[in-house]
């Protein structure tokens, strides 16, 4: 079947990020901004098909031209940056002989590792009088900002001597494919081998970053980290034997000089490279003000590579500041010249995808314009998370920080429409409160205060009224608070009971609001419903705008519910997740009440079976499936056996080995009855909370929506040491900001509350539990 690029319908909302399951981009070289690979991939599959050829002229480390390949697409890498180029080739190349890869590693390893180790057992003040073995640059200027003036002075003259030796054994193997991925691996134990690396407190040494990645300056500390060359590299070069092993099987002989190209160049002479409506689809991340100097900050590695910097390179870089301190003025014309370009070289009916990553509207309003300028159709704006939780920066200043990214899809028509970008004054107001209700209706009734954002933000952009509104309201929660119900229990804002809505919501979606609301509501009085009475209830509310013919609501019923009689009308049952079935009804296990227990009389008797066997009964009766650790299946409490209280298969099919490994782990999962996990529990006194964090972050890759659900049951004996481990480990802060997503509840309060839910009914299980949850470090 021909693909049809006029009906391609352009992806409108988030893709859950998978960063570290492909090792072919995480960990394998560090760069300054790397998309995530399943969403990249995501937007080439749905603007090309095989066999077409996808562009990105702000190439960077690769992402887009790398997964183009694994989908059969023929990629066009273009970066001003040779060591964007560098990675992004390396990244790419396949198939790679693993066995020559190891050879060419080994013969390395026999040359230089004993001597750089020895390194390590000798007095600073006894090594200073040494030489440098061989070559290693000197000389060569850093950026105006930085702590040093140049290359060789951020590094000791341990590290420099083992540097030069390693660079110097590795130019010595034979094989030119086989030397430059072990100068890549070279290249990659640069950015921890400097002194700009900083340990942060409480992680082992090697778990830092460099200042060059996260205040993207050449900051040296006051006590900056040496870690050993030699154990670097080695650890450098198993990361990429793993991403090579994964590239042979994702890309293999498919790479080829006709299938993937490399240029260093700018987006602004694309004509001088490729030809007029020669390209298919185009996904790119262009730079964005002076957030990142990519040249000036990659003047370390150019040094030892051997990569020349020209200054007509410079020049064309679209940035703003930098070395040559160009103005936000050049900057926009810098890219509105490489809109230009992409408009010239991308074939007609093809788009083009922009991805958004900056807070100040102008930026928005110069791609928009620029693309319209140049001929492009403004077709959409998807929100594209970066994480899948909101930082506390974020929360703090929902209007003035992007939850991630935006991505602006254009499409290269014929006859172009224009975005209309209007000032709408006093309505704006009302323009918040109708993309709210839109957002809550398209949600099925409830919406997080980050869901509404995520489709405000967007509206506000295309409106040009987002400069307005965040100088004058950071936070648009008080005007939800007048038009909305907020729920305690799901975090959600609910459409308040007989309000009608606005005729701007499309005539279906309202129909399916106001057939869920009345269907649901029949289900809680155990009622069935006839279509008469459905009429009756519903037509009412559907006067203002297109009033639906009888068949219409007909439609829709159908979709949603199910008839038990040929008679009545009821809610269907909520289908199973697609990926795995869950191995039996969960309804089946269902207790009609909880089973006594005896309280124990002093905490320290609370065990940890027992814990673990009333958050399996709470669950139960709360109406979800539960899923108990795979190490504590073995155990029983009261006489029952947790394997056959237990679901035995997680209900995810694309779990990597490791998030397997992890989440199995997790002592008690409650699932809801389409396969999603709506609770995920740790005993605290059976495992480290470090571990505990572990297991918590690879479900929290499988479904965000789990974020604050993630609960450690602890004694108030633990809570001091508790928050002591949590101040110091590697997960609390940027990047994953556990302490915004985990909560933790004492485990005598557990057994109250199990206690309180003897004699009552499941109902008041979530607002308890919820009550009882605390912020850690509160």
């Amino acid at each position: 079947m021909e693909f049809d690029y006029l009906a391609v319908k352009p992806i409108s909302g988030p893709i859950i990020p998978h960063k570290q399951a492909a090792k072919r981009h995480y960990g394998s070289h560090p760069y300054f901004t790397k998309r995530a690979w399943n969403v990249v991939q995501s937007y080439i599959k749905t603007f090309s098909q095989p066999g077409d050829t996808v562009l990105d002229p702000f190439g960077g480390s690769g992402v887009t031209a790398v997964e183009s390949l694994v989908l059969k697409r023929n990629a066009i890498h273009l970066d001003i940056s040779p060591l964007a180029n560098f990675i992004c080739r390396e990244i790419a190349i396949s198939p790679v002989n693993i066995e020559n890869l190891n050879i060419g590693f080994m013969q390395v390893e026999l040359a230089c590792k004993n001597k750089i180790l020895s390194l390590y057992e000798i007095k600073n003040s006894v090594l200073a009088d040494s030489e440098i073995p061989f070559w290693y640059p000197t000389g060569v200027a850093l950026p105006q900002n930085a702590d040093a003036k140049t290359v060789d002075e951020l590094f000791t003259h341990r590290e420099l001597v083992a540097l030069s030796t390693l660079w110097h054994f590795i130019g010595l193997v034979e094989d030119d494919i086989i030397r430059d991925l072990l100068k890549f691996c070279f290249s990659a134990t640069l950015a921890k081998v400097n002194q700009t690396f900083v340990s942060a407190i409480g992680r082992l040494e090697s778990r830092g970053g460099s200042s060059i990645f996260s205040m993207y300056r050449y900051n040296v500390p006051d006590k900056p980290v040496e870690l050993n060359v030699w154990d670097q590299f080695q650890s450098r070069f198993k990361r990429i034997v793993k991403a090579k092993l994964e590239t042979n099987k994702e890309i293999g002989s498919f790479y080829s000089d006709e299938t993937f190209k490399v240029i260093q160049g700018s987006a602004t002479e694309l004509d001088r490279y490729i030809k007029a409506e020669s390209v298919d689809y185009i996904y790119t991340d262009p730079p964005y003000g002076g957030h990142i100097a990519y040249l000036d900050l990659s003047t370390m590695w150019h040094a030892w590579l051997g990569l020349k910097i020209t200054q007509h390179d410079k020049e064309l870089e679209a940035i703003e500041g930098g070395d040559l301190r160009k103005s936000k003025q050049q900057y926009s014309d810098l890219l509105a010249e490489s809109i230009e370009q992409m408009f010239r070289v991308l074939k007609y009916d093809r788009w083009m995808s922009i991805v958004f990553v900056h807070k100040d509207p102008a930026y928005w309003d110069t791609i928009v314009k620029s693309s319209e300028h140049a001929g492009f159709q403004y077709v959409n704006t998807a929100v594209q998370p970066v994480d899948v939780v909101w930082s506390m920066h974020k929360k703090k200043n929902p209007l003035t920080v992007l939850s991630g990214e935006l991505v602006l899809n254009f499409r290269k028509a014929r006859n172009p429409k224009t975005i209309a970008i209007t000032k709408i004054g006093s309505d704006v107001t009302q323009l918040i409160k109708n993309s709210a209700e839109q957002t809550i209706v398209s949600n099925d009734g409830g919406a997080t205060t980050e869901e509404i954002y995520h489709s405000l933000i967007p509206i506000l952009l295309e409106h040009g009224l987002l400069g307005a509104v965040k100088d004058k309201l950071d936070d648009i929660t008080p005007l939800l608070h007048q038009e909305f119900v907020f729920s305690e229990v799901n975090s959600q804002w609910q459409i308040r009971e007989n309000t009608k809505l606005g005729s701007f919501i499309k005539l279906e979606e309202r129909i399916r609001f106001y057939l869920l609301d009345l269907l649901k509501r029949a289900e809680r009085d155990v009622k069935v419903l006839t279509f008469d009475e459905i009429i009756q209830e519903v037509m009412p509310k559907l006067i203002n705008g297109t009033t639906p013919e009888h068949q219409t609501i007909l439609n829709v019923l159908k979709k949603i519910a199910y008839s038990p009689d040929d008679e009545h009308w009821s809610m269907a049952p909520i289908p199973t997740s697609p990926q795995v079935a869950l191995p039996f009804d969960y309804k089946s296990l269902e207790p009609t009440k909880l089973p006594q227990l005896t309280i124990p009389t002093l905490a320290k008797d609370i065990e940890h079976n027992s814990l673990i066997y009333r958050l399996l009964k709470m669950g139960q009766f709360a109406g979800f499936t539960v899923w108990i650790g795979k190490q504590e299946q073995t155990a029983n409490f009261n006489g029952e056996a947790f394997s056959t209280l237990s679901i035995q298969k997680l209900p995810f099919n694309e779990m990597t080995p490791t998030q397997e490994q992890k989440v199995r782990q997790i002592d008690v999962i409650w699932f809801n009855s389409n396969g999603s996990p709506a609770y995920a529990f740790e005993i605290e006194t059976s495992t480290t909370i470090t571990s505990a964090l572990e297991r918590f972050s690879e479900l929290l890759e499988l479904n965000p929506k789990i974020a604050r659900k993630l609960v450690i049951v602890a004694p108030k004996r633990r809570r001091r040491k508790l928050n002591q481990v949590l101040e110091k480990s590697v997960f609390i802060g940027q990047p994953l900001y556990m302490e915004t997503k985990v909560m933790y509840i004492f485990a005598e309060d557990l057994v109250n509350l199990y206690h309180e839910l003897e004699n009552t009914n499941p109902s008041k299980i979530m607002p308890l539990l919820n009550k009882l949850c605390i912020s850690p470090m509160s």
